[in-house]
């Protein structure tokens, strides 16, 4: 019996000896190196530090200087990479189609335009029913709203600016409304990769738009105007900034800058509003500036 426990005593300390050495690899492993956060971190910091800042400038003159500079490596290097080189003075193509008459103070103009060989816009255009001299022209530009151009406060809108006077541009969005079933935004990852720009449809598609009101025989050429929500906010302040044409800009509610949108990803926004390096050259904070010396009204 006595020599039973010595062994069983034997063999428990040479399973607690073993045990020691286990024990101490858990401590080790139970001290935290690389938390669940730091990659996360890493990137943030990676990417912030690479984009640009505002620049310190003390004379309008030095603002201007960069702002031409902002504008053509913008328009340049990302907006007309590639092939979309070729799409970038291509000739205005439109098609008129039925007008609606009848309505209280205001007409309807169906058309559609080719902002992209082969790919035409549908869109609507409001007019005054007392039409003479030069009126100011409107660009209404929207955002995720699957109505597209028939969305009811978009419409409104473009009744409400024919009534004062107005001549509003009405134009469909890519994936929105009569392009919902056939295309998507994020369709321009896959021209991104390869090789050309994949945001330089929806430029195109404002710019058109720019150019058939401003052919209008009653366009005022100093007073165009681009306003819209959301992602109409995006549009409108990516065309104002590098489309001097535009005299007056109020996008609402649609855009940040990078820096801000590295520290709250619950919206980075749509490939679009993060177009392929953009921010080599310039963040939010350089376009809204770049609206310097013409009326803007940010709206949040």
């Amino acid at each position: 019996m006595k020599q039973t426990v010595s062994i069983v005593c034997l063999l428990g300390g040479i399973v607690g000896q073993a045990a020691e050495p286990v024990s101490a690899v858990e401590r080790a492993l139970a001290q935290e190196i690389i938390g669940p956060a730091l990659s996360l971190e890493e990137v943030r910091v990676f990417n912030e530090t690479r984009v640009p800042d505002m620049p310190r400038v003390s004379t309008a003159a030095e603002w201007q200087a960069k702002d031409s500079e902002y504008r053509r490596n913008i328009l340049d290097k990302v907006v007309f990479r590639g092939e979309a080189a070729k799409w970038r003075d291509t000739p205005l193509r439109v098609e008129w189609s039925d007008t609606i008459e009848g309505l209280p103070g205001y007409r309807i103009r169906k058309l559609r335009f080719e902002a992209v060989p082969g790919w035409w816009i549908p869109a609507l255009l409001y007019e005054p029913i007392k039409l003479s001299g030069k009126r100011p022209v409107v660009l209404n530009v929207n955002g995720h709203d699957g109505k597209g151009k028939a969305a009811d406060y978009k419409q409104l809108r473009c009744i409400n600016q024919a009534k004062r006077g107005m001549i509003a541009l009405n134009v469909e969005w890519i994936g929105m409304g009569q392009f919902a079933s056939r295309m998507s935004h994020y369709q321009m990852n896959q021209m991104d990769l390869c090789g050309t720009a994949g945001i330089a449809p929806f430029f195109l598609n404002m710019s058109k738009g720019l150019d058939i009101l401003l052919a209008h025989p009653n366009a005022d050429p100093t007073r165009v105007a681009v306003a819209g929500l959301s992602g109409g906010g995006w549009q409108t302040i990516f065309i104002s900034s590098l489309d001097e044409r535009v005299t007056l800009a109020n996008p609402v509610a649609g855009y940040s800058s990078f820096k801000t949108r590295a520290r709250h990803g619950m919206d980075l926004g749509d490939s679009e509003q993060t177009p392929n390096d953009l921010a080599l050259y310039a963040d939010y904070t350089h376009l809204t500036a770049m609206l310097a010396n013409r009326a803007a009204l940010l709206t949040n």
